[in-house]
C-alpha cells in the first residue's frame, strides 16, 4: 500500500463546530451518556419522524446493518483503499483541512455511496473522526 497522507486529529469541540446546531446539541446529549462511537451508532439508529423509514430502509429496529455498511465505507476511506484514493488525496491536500471541510467532504463521499444525505451522516462522521484521532489511524485500520 502507498504511504498515506495522515488524517489530522481534532479536538471534539472542533468537530462539533462542523455540525448544524441542532445536530451538535443532540450529539452533545448522546455524549453525556455514551462514548463517541456509541453516540455515532445511536445517531444512525434514530427513529426520526414517525411513518418514515430508518437508515437502510429496513423496518426493523436493528440499525446494525447500516452501521456496519457505514463503518465499512469509512474504513475504506480512512485506511486508503483505492476506491477513495483520488478523493482522499484531494481532501487531505491541505496541511490540516478545517474540520468542516473534512466532515462535510467525507459525509458527501459516503452519502453518495450509501444513498443518504451527507447532513444525516455528518454527526456520525464527526464522532468517528474523533475516535480515530484518539486511537490513531494505523491502530484503527488494523482493528477492523
Amino acid at each position: 500500500m502507498d504511504e498515506l497522507t495522515p488524517i489530522p486529529s481534532y479536538e471534539l469541540n472542533e468537530l462539533l463546530i462542523a455540525l448544524k446546531p441542532y445536530q451538535a446539541g443532540a450529539i452533545s446529549q448522546l455524549l453525556e451518556k455514551h462514548g463517541e462511537e456509541e453516540a455515532a451508532k445511536l445517531w444512525l439508529s434514530a427513529n426520526g419522524p414517525t411513518d418514515t423509514q430508518k437508515f437502510g430502509g429496513a423496518g426493523s429496529l436493528d440499525s446494525k446493518p447500516f452501521w456496519n455498511k457505514f463503518n465499512e465505507e469509512l474504513r475504506l476511506f480512512i485506511c486508503g483503499d483505492k476506491k477513495y484514493k483520488k478523493e482522499r488525496d484531494k481532501l487531505l491536500s491541505e496541511a490540516k483541512p478545517a474540520s468542516l471541510v473534512l466532515v462535510s467532504g467525507i459525509s458527501g463521499l459516503l452519502g453518495s455511496t450509501l444513498g443518504f444525505a451527507p447532513s444525516l451522516l455528518a454527526p456520525a462522521v464527526a464522532m468517528m473522526l474523533y475516535v480515530i484521532g484518539k486511537v490513531g489511524v494505523n491502530a484503527w485500520c488494523k482493528c477492523g
